[in-house]
């Protein structure tokens, strides 16, 4: 399966989860199989789903592992707990997930979830609008916000669209310093171009040490000082580099 950019999966995801949302609902088990499975085999969006574990950890841990042994007053106590939007996203994400990792999927197999936790409905279509409601919204609207605003807090984490802004602008006013010290050679930005379409691909981690390959070849090549390179890559990354003397 090829891994894919931060704007295809955006736009994978959305067609996927709208075909969930839309379709009869003897299909949403096939159909949001198919997503969880594409989800945790992208590098990109399973970092989310990790982020989504380790952020909400404490919801999780009040979660059974199956559906079999928890008490109605246990139920309604974490109902209760879902106080933002968020949370609840990140509740629908773990329930669905526990039935996704079930090997045996009925018809109803994720839709049931309104009928256990909230005891809404009376047939297959309400199950199924009350799943939309509770579930499959939350957990898109959650995914979402890792895609467009989440900040990067760890080596392995991805560029969001917001962080990805945020790079461009430190892109551009390098070209502004290099120019103003007469290093504006082509071949310099269209290595900074590149370093901004990588953000589409790459996680934290890989994107420095490929700043710090770029620019140290370059100043091995004598294209750029010494100096410069030290700077653009403390500028862009945070760190000192020893790999030049």
């Amino acid at each position: 399966m090829r891994q894919l950019t931060l704007n295809e999966l955006e736009n994978k995801f959305k067609n996927y989860i709208s075909d969930v949302e839309y379709c009869e609902f003897s299909e949403v088990s096939n159909k949001l199989t198919q997503l969880i499975y594409l989800l945790k085999h992208q590098d990109i969006s399973n970092r989310i789903l990790e982020r989504i574990e380790n952020d909400y950890s404490e919801i999780k841990t009040k979660l059974p592992s199956d559906f079999n042994n928890i008490k109605s007053s246990e139920k309604r106590i974490i109902i209760q707990s879902l106080l933002t939007p968020d949370i609840q996203g990140a509740f629908a994400y773990f329930t669905i997930l526990t039935k996704f990792n079930q090997e045996k999927k009925s018809t109803p197999h994720y839709i049931e979830l309104s009928r256990y936790w909230y005891d809404k409905g009376r047939d297959f279509h309400e199950y199924q609008r009350t799943f939309n409601n509770y579930f499959l919204t939350p957990f898109k609207d959650l995914f979402l916000w890792y895609i467009y605003e989440s900040n990067i807090v760890s080596d392995c984490d991805y560029f969001s669209h917001e962080s990805r802004d945020k790079i461009e602008e430190q892109l551009l006013e390098l070209k502004e310093m290099l120019i103003k010290q007469n290093y504006g050679q082509q071949v310099i930005f269209d290595e900074i171009d590149e370093l901004k379409e990588l953000t589409n691909r790459v996680n934290k981690k890989n994107w420095f040490e490929i700043i710090k390959g770029k620019f140290i070849d370059l100043a091995l090549s004598e294209i750029i000082s010494i100096e410069i390179a030290k700077t653009i890559i403390k500028t862009l990354t945070g760190s000192e580099t020893n790999l030049l003397k």
